[in-house]
């Protein structure tokens, strides 16, 4: 009889997917959310097939990967490939170690179906190189303004702070919650228009509530700036 040492999975890893197979773009914000997420990237590894390519994504606790599925490609001009370019170009600029793995179809179809294993994600990490052709993946136009232009659209749209001080090697990011913002203050507003209808009594239970409402504003503003 084989011992099991771990009967409640404590120490699996998370197989995440994200991204999408028929648009690139949605594979750009889900690796630049991971980008600059809270879990650090230590790796990722490029699964070419033909002139697909889907990413495998791994993070420095180890619990932890993620596919990002095959919407992005090469070897013509067009969105696909600028997306595959912009995605190796931030990983540089981030320090993440750049594989690549060329991957059976069905190990392709297995990953876009969320269907990978365990014993896939091994195989991946026992036989990806550290050599690109930086000339097939990386097209001219994605220089460095191109990609600084996309991270400012990013932060842009995706209502996200970033937040970094000179000497951080990981980049992290809070997401403003502004619904939780917009309700605090509503319901500043209407306890102040009621406390102009009631009694004193009530109007100084009503006075504790308001500043009760903008000390959770505080906290809230406080928690997106550390």
């Amino acid at each position: 009889m084989i011992l099991n040492n771990d009967p409640l999975g404590i120490r699996s890893v998370d197989i995440k997917y994200e991204g999408s197979t028929r648009a690139t773009q949605y594979c750009i914000d889900d690796f630049m959310k991971r980008l600059y997420g809270s879990r650090k990237i230590t790796d990722m590894t490029i699964l070419t097939c033909q002139n697909y390519h889907a990413l495998m994504l791994c993070f420095e606790n180890r619990d932890l990967v993620v596919f990002i599925k095959s919407g992005l490609t090469s070897g013509y001009p067009g969105e696909g490939p600028k997306g595959t370019s912009l995605i190796i170009r931030l990983a540089e600029e981030a320090g993440i170690t750049i594989k690549e793995l060329n991957a059976a179809p069905s190990l392709l179809k297995r990953i876009n179906s969320s269907l990978a294993t365990i014993k896939d994600v091994e195989l991946i990490k026992k036989n990806s190189k550290e050599s690109l052709n930086y000339d097939r993946l990386c097209l001219p136009n994605v220089d460095n303004e191109y990609v600084k232009r996309a991270k400012e659209s990013f932060k842009k749209n995706k209502d996200i702070i970033f937040v970094r001080t000179e000497n951080e090697k990981t980049k992290d990011t809070v997401e403003l919650d502004r619904a939780k913002a917009l309700k605090l203050l509503q319901e500043i507003h209407d306890a102040v228009v009621k406390s102009k209808k009631t009694s004193l009594l009530t109007k100084m239970v009503m006075g504790a509530k308001i500043i009760s409402i903008i000390k959770d504003l505080y906290d809230l503003t406080d928690y997106i700036q550390q």
